[in-house]
C-alpha cells in the first residue's frame, strides 16, 4: 500500500489541501497542505498585497487584511502618519 503525503494530489488526514505539484507557498494550497490565509505569513499571488504573519496590524506596513497600508485606508500607520481618517482626507479635514 502506498504511503500518503503532502504533495501526493489526495487530501489525507491532517491536511487542509492537497493539490500535489501545484502546492506552494505562494498558492491557495501551501506546500504544508493548509489553506493559504491572510496572517500565514506567506504572500498568496494575485490575492494578498503582503502579510506579515502575526505581525498584520491595522498600524502596520501590511494590515490585518494584508493590503499595504496607504493614506486613506482609515488606518494611522505607526510612525509614517499623524492621521488618516480614510474616504474623507482632505486639505480642508480637521
Amino acid at each position: 500500500m502506498a504511503q500518503s503525503f503532502c504533495g501526493d494530489g489526495n487530501v489525507d488526514m491532517g491536511e487542509e489541501c492537497d493539490e500535489g505539484m501545484n502546492n506552494a507557498d505562494t498558492a491557495a494550497c501551501t506546500s504544508a497542505c493548509k489553506a493559504a490565509a491572510c496572517g500565514d505569513g506567506f504572500v498568496q499571488a494575485g490575492v494578498e498585497e503582503c502579510d506579515e504573519g502575526m505581525n498584520n496590524a491595522d498600524t502596520a506596513a501590511c494590515t490585518s487584511v494584508c493590503k499595504t497600508a496607504t493614506c486613506g485606508d482609515g488606518f494611522v500607520q505607526a510612525g509614517v502618519e499623524e492621521c488618516d481618517e480614510g474616504m474623507n482626507n482632505a486639505d480642508t479635514a480637521a
